[in-house]
């Protein structure tokens, strides 16, 4: 398969919009140990954030629903998305709350693996907006994170009402698989989210549990260690790409923007994971996930890979 060149169905999400703060340490500080380190960097982060970045950056037209309060970091945060080519129009500014703001300690020495802790306003959540779902047309992709529950709950359903094809990356939370399940096409989450879900489980089970109809696949990340894909057909394995790893923050959002790529070019499951890997891969060799070089082109340039056979 090649690139398509014509107009990609746009890309909608909604979820954490949020200020990085991003120390890089040789190793992590031991308890009651003061560090100092002139290696740091800030920039908005958030899985749906960072993923629609990158689509943006790759030629996707992409629109955000979060929240931001009324402080100069919510400006920043504004300023900053725009700037990669995401629409702002859907960001709300709660006033009188705080915007969020993460606190990440990469190790250097660790293959640029991080401890990350979000501080958020619990009053600074994005609301319902019913314009944001009026504007999406049938063969669209919404991505969510069901961080937000009601608001994302509600987008949702009624996104995929209209033929929009949903996307979920729950991160580490257990959801109501129940609840969600119904309105959902494609189940995205990391090992620890999957364990948090189910407990201990066999992850290819894990993956046909999760793709109870009317989702068609779930997939669990485990970073370096590849992904765990399908449905309840069929289940594969994906390895992970070698690359020189410098920063493994928001390796995971990438993941998710690379199979929606894959999507967006109508390419079949294993192709869309593939490419999802390859750039999750791709993005640990950059610090931070915002750079020009990190896009869709790129990573195809990078890797040989099925889907431009």
């Amino acid at each position: 398969m090649s690139l398509k060149a014509n107009k990609f169905p746009r890309v909608f999400a909604t979820g954490l919009l949020v200020y990085d703060h991003v120390l890089f340490l040789d190793s992590y500080p031991a308890l009651n140990e003061k560090r100092t380190t002139n290696n740091f960097k800030r920039f908005f982060g958030g899985p749906a954030s960072n993923a629609l970045a990158f689509l943006a950056r790759s030629g996707v037209e992409t629109y955000l629903s979060a929240a931001v309060g009324d402080d100069a970091a919510g400006e920043i945060l504004i300023r900053e998305i725009e700037s990669q080519g995401v629409h702002t129009d859907y960001i709300r500014i709660k006033p009188a709350v705080q915007s969020p703001v993460a606190y990440i300690l990469i190790e250097k020495s660790n293959h640029g693996k991080r401890t990350a802790i979000l501080a958020q306003d619990k009053a600074c959540f994005p609301d319902y907006q019913e314009e944001f779902v009026a504007v999406m047309n049938p063969g669209d992709i919404l991505l969510t994170e069901g961080r937000y529950e009601p608001a994302e709950f509600q987008i949702c359903t009624e996104a995929r009402k209209k033929g929009v094809i949903t996307v979920i990356d729950p991160g580490t939370r257990s959801l109501n698989l129940e609840k969600w399940s119904p309105v959902i096409d494609y189940w995205l989450a990391p090992k620890e989210g999957v364990i948090q879900t189910l407990g201990k489980i066999d992850l290819f089970s894990a993956c046909q549990f999760l793709s109870k109809p009317p989702v068609k696949m779930a997939a669990v990340t485990m970073g370096a260690g590849g992904v765990v894909y399908g449905n309840r057909e069929s289940t594969a394995f994906q390895p992970a790409f070698p690359v020189q790893a410098v920063d493994s923050n928001g390796s995971g959002d990438i993941f998710h923007a690379g199979f929606i790529w894959g999507l967006l070019n109508n390419w079949s499951i294993p192709a869309c994971v593939e490419f999802g890997a390859a750039a999750g891969a791709y993005a640990a060799s950059f610090v931070g996930t915002h750079s020009p070089d990190l896009n869709a082109q790129t990573v195809s340039a990078t890797f040989s890979l099925q889907s431009q056979s």
